[in-house]
């Protein structure tokens, strides 16, 4: 508990930074049989969380229920106005300065389902998106093809239709968690394909794991809760394809595992490719000539979401890995014909210290 407890004060130091708050650093206490999730003692200057919520929910719940906690102290000591009802208008704003999700903003009772993967499927458009992936299984290429190439369609013109209307979109977070020190060079990839063709934001992110004590890299997606639930699919979809296809293309060639990367490389750019000229072919169908990467870049509403709850970002840019030439293309042809297929599935996840990908 005492590793715990370290990292709940670097994690409230690093809150008071990002949100740029300026808080007296409490006694951090972690209590077990605690009913509650958290508690804060004003006249003990005391932030108090339960065992159970460190060892059984994402670290993420976990930093939502601090930040809640964070944000009583808030109203007691910079606003003056602790004589307030507990969950009233005063401890409203103060959520508001230190970007506390929706769903962790009232009495704690249980702990929200949102954030520990278990999101609902939504209608409408989702709907339809997993019906073309499904009918993308098809053996034949074509079918497949024209079923990947109609979903894709039906996520452009949902985000435009969305946009034009002003539809008002509840916005969310969605973590990726590989279970890694560092992101690999075809999870980037992955990520920015998400980014550019998915309609989401994405952010690399730190986060600490309680069982093991460590902190690991994730990836956090942000946007519109259904473009959520596709990306999420796209990613864990092209995540296995990548394995199922080097393991296919080693059979048959003999290649060395040394170019597994490279393979996985070309797959992904060669997949890249054809969503770029999917991207153009609608862009000359409907005569509307925004690109799917700037559709996610004006939307105003994701824009004020992805900025309250990353306030303080750096980008860093990467270095492009050496490959090898022959692997690479064979790749790049395999995924020029990669169609995405199945059911949308959704995770939850975690977040930490963010660093976005420029």
């Amino acid at each position: 508990m005492e590793a715990w407890r370290r990292q709940l004060a670097q994690e409230y130091r690093h809150l008071c930074w990002l949100y740029r708050v300026r808080l007296r650093v409490p006694l951090f206490e972690i209590h077990e049989g605690q009913s509650r999730a958290g508690s804060w003692a004003p006249g003990l200057d005391t932030l108090s969380l339960a065992s159970w919520l460190i060892r059984d929910h994402s670290w993420d719940v976990v930093l939502e229920v601090l930040k809640h906690e964070m944000s009583h102290q808030y109203v007691q000591q910079i606003m003056g106005r602790g004589d307030e009802l507990p969950h009233g208008p005063a401890f409203q704003e103060a959520c508001d300065r230190l970007g506390v999700h929706p769903e962790f903003r009232t009495a704690q009772g249980a702990i929200p389902r949102l954030l520990r993967g278990e999101r609902q499927r939504t209608g409408g458009m989702l709907a339809r998106v997993e019906k073309l992936f499904a009918l993308a299984q098809s053996a034949n290429e074509h079918e497949a093809a024209l079923a990947m190439q109609k979903a894709n369609a039906i996520l452009r013109r949902y985000n435009l239709e969305r946009l034009d209307r002003r539809t008002a979109a509840d916005y969310d977070y969605l973590i990726i968690n590989p279970g890694a020190k560092r992101i690999g060079a075809h999870q980037r990839l992955i990520a920015a394909i998400l980014k550019d063709f998915f309609y989401v934001n994405v952010v690399i992110a730190r986060q600490f794991e309680a069982h093991s004590g460590e902190t690991l890299r994730v990836i956090e997606l942000t946007g519109a809760k259904e473009n959520l639930a596709v990306a999420d699919h796209v990613y864990h979809f092209l995540s296995h394809r990548l394995d199922y296809l080097w393991q296919e293309y080693r059979k048959s060639t003999g290649a060395m595992g040394r170019e597994k990367n490279s393979y996985w490389l070309g797959v992904l750019n060669g997949f890249r490719e054809k969503l770029v000229l999917q991207d153009r072919e609608a862009m000359r169908t409907t005569g509307n000539n925004t690109d799917s990467s700037l559709i996610c870049a004006s939307d105003p509403g994701l824009i004020r979401y992805y900025h309250a709850r990353y306030p303080r970002l750096r980008t860093v840019q990467h270095n492009g890995p050496r490959v090898h030439g022959d692997t690479y293309q064979a790749g790049q042809q395999e995924g020029k014909q990669l169609v995405i297929h199945k059911g949308v599935g959704t995770d939850g996840g975690n977040a930490g210290l963010l660093l976005a990908e420029g």
